[in-house]
C-alpha cells in the first residue's frame, strides 16, 4: 500500500535526511557526521559526500552549511577537507557554484552540462571572445596550472598578460568558470586569508568516480533524494537544471534500481514524491500523529546560513517555510536567499552579523513569528564556536512587516539561477 506522508511527515524527514536532525535508530542506511569517525576534516568531507552538492557562492554561509551539520568542527577543518582534496568548489549544474566532494563533480558535470554548456556560445559572442581566443587562454592556464600549482584569479589573468594575450575584464569569469565547468580545473586548497584556489582537476582530484549514462543520472536522483526527501520530480529538475522529462527518468531509473520508491502527500490522490526506502520505514515515522514540535532536534533552534539546501534544495518549501514569508528571505525576488533562524525545522526569522564593533548576530522574526533569544544561545554558541569568534549574545529586533504583494515558497523566476559574482 502507498504510504501517505503530511506536511509535518516531510518536514520530519527532510530535516534527517539533511542531517538537521538525529537520525532514526534501525534505520539502516542512514547516519550522520556526528557518526562518522575520523578527524573534523574526514567529518567535513562525509558532509559534502551526503548531500552531494551545498551551495557556494557565498563562501563564509558555504563552509557554515557544512559545519552545522557536523556539530563540533571549525572553520580549519573546512579548510583542510579543502587542502587534502576531499572537497572541491566549482560548478557541478545550473551555472551555479557549489561544494563538492572531489570524487562527484565529473561524473555530475557528465550528467548536467548538456544544460549549461548549451548557451555558453551564446555568452562568449556578447563578451566578444573569440573561440580562437578561448582556445589560447586555456591552454595558458593549464599551463600555468601544471605541476601542481595553485593560482587565485588575479594570478592567473597574470599568466594571460604574460603570456601576450590582450584580454578583456568581462572575459575573466567567463574562462574560469568554462575551465571548471568542464573539468579541466577546480578550486582547492584554501589560502589563509581567502577562498580556494584554483587548480588542475587532473593533478588535484586522484580518485574521481566514474559513472555515465542511465546510471549516472539514477545515481544523481538516488543521491539527491537520500539527502533531502521527500521530493517532488520538480523538486529535482530544479536543483539540478534538468527538465522535468529528465528528471521523472532518473527518479524512474532509480527507483527500477531499489534506490528510491515513492509516497504520496496528504491523501491517496495526493501528489507523489521520492525518498529513499529506508524512510518508509514505519518504525521511523507515525504518518498520522507526528508532529514538527516532535522532532528530536537538538538543539530546537539553529541559525542556518544564507543559500542553504533547507530551503535551496527544493522548489516547493511550504514543509519549511509558509508562503507568505517567502518574500522575507528572498527580498525582492533577487535570488539572493537570506540566513535563516529555524525551530524544529520551521524557518522562524532571518539573522545576519551585527555591523558594530563586539555586537552579536542581530535576528529579525518573519511576521506573525517570535523568536526565542535564549533558544538561540546553543546555537549560536555552536556558530561562535565553528569561527573561533568571541560568543556574543544576539539581538532579537521587531518583527518584520508583512509585505504588500503575497508569493509562494516555491521558485520564482528570479530565484532560479543565482549566480556567484566572486570567482
Amino acid at each position: 500500500m502507498t504510504q501517505i506522508l503530511h506536511s509535518a511527515d516531510v518536514l520530519a524527514l527532510r530535516m534527517r535526511a539533511q542531517w538537521l536532525a538525529p537520525q532514526c535508530a534501525g534505520s539502516g542506511t542512514h547516519t550522520s557526521a556526528v557518526m562518522t569517525p575520523g578527524s573534523g576534516a574526514d567529518r567535513i568531507a562525509a558532509v559534502a559526500q551526503h548531500m552531494l552538492a551545498t551551495q557556494g557562492q557565498d563562501w563564509r554561509s558555504a563552509r557554515w552549511a557544512l559545519g552545522v551539520r557536523a556539530p563540533g568542527t571549525t572553520v580549519t577543518d573546512v579548510h583542510d577537507a579543502f587542502a587534502a582534496g576531499q572537497i572541491v568548489q566549482s560548478w557541478p549544474m545550473r551555472g551555479t557554484l557549489h561544494v563538492v566532494h572531489a570524487a562527484d563533480i565529473g561524473w555530475m558535470q557528465g550528467v548536467t552540462n548538456h544544460r549549461v554548456l548549451a548557451g555558453a556560445p551564446a555568452r562568449r559572442k556578447m563578451l566578444g571572445l573569440t573561440d580562437a581566443a578561448l582556445e589560447r587562454l586555456i591552454d595558458v592556464s593549464l599551463a600555468a596550472l601544471r605541476g601542481g600549482a595553485t593560482l587565485d584569479r588575479d594570478a592567473l589573468s597574470t599568466a594571460w598578460t604574460e603570456a601576450g594575450i590582450e584580454w578583456q575584464t568581462g572575459w575573466r569569469y567567463h574562462v574560469i568558470w568554462w575551465l571548471c565547468q568542464n573539468g579541466l580545473a577546480t578550486f582547492g586548497p584554501v589560502r589563509e586569508s581567502g577562498e580556494p584556489l584554483l587548480v588542475r582537476a587532473d593533478e588535484w582530484i586522484t580518485a574521481p568516480r566514474t559513472l555515465t549514462g542511465d546510471e549516472a543520472l539514477a545515481t544523481l536522483a538516488s543521491r539527491y533524494a537520500r539527502a533531502r526527501g521527500p521530493v517532488r520530480d520538480r523538486d529535482f529538475a530544479w536543483w539540478t537544471g534538468l527538465t522535468v522529462r529528465e528528471a521523472r527518468r532518473g527518479l524512474s531509473l532509480a527507483r527500477e534500481a531499489g534506490t528510491l520508491d515513492t509516497a504520496v502527500c496528504g491523501a491517496a490522490d495526493g501528489p507523489v514524491v521520492w525518498l529513499d526506502p529506508a524512510q518508509l520505514d514505519t518504525a521511523q515515522i507515525d504518518s498520522a500523529q507526528l508532529d514538527p514540535a516532535q522532532l528530536e532536534i537538538h538543539p530546537a533552534w539553529q541559525l542556518l546560513p544564507a543559500f542553504d539546501e533547507h530551503l535551496l534544495g527544493y522548489a516547493d518549501r511550504e514543509a519549511q517555510l509558509a508562503p507568505d514569508h517567502f518574500a522575507h528571505i528572498v527580498p525582492g525576488r533577487n535570488g539572493m536567499f537570506l540566513a535563516t533562524a529555524v525551530e524544529a525545522g520551521r524557518v522562524r526569522g532571518t539573522w545576519k552579523r551585527g555591523s558594530r564593533v563586539r555586537s552579536g548576530i542581530e535576528v529579525t522574526p518573519l511576521p506573525g513569528e517570535r523568536v526565542d533569544g535564549a533558544g538561540l544561545t546553543a546555537p549560536l554558541a555552536a556558530w561562535h564556536a565553528f569561527h573561533g569568534t568571541e560568543s556574543l549574545p544576539p539581538t532579537v529586533h521587531a518583527a518584520a512587516e508583512t509585505p504588500a504583494p503575497q508569493v509562494t515558497a516555491s521558485e520564482t523566476p528570479a530565484s532560479r539561477n543565482p549566480r556567484s559574482t566572486k570567482k
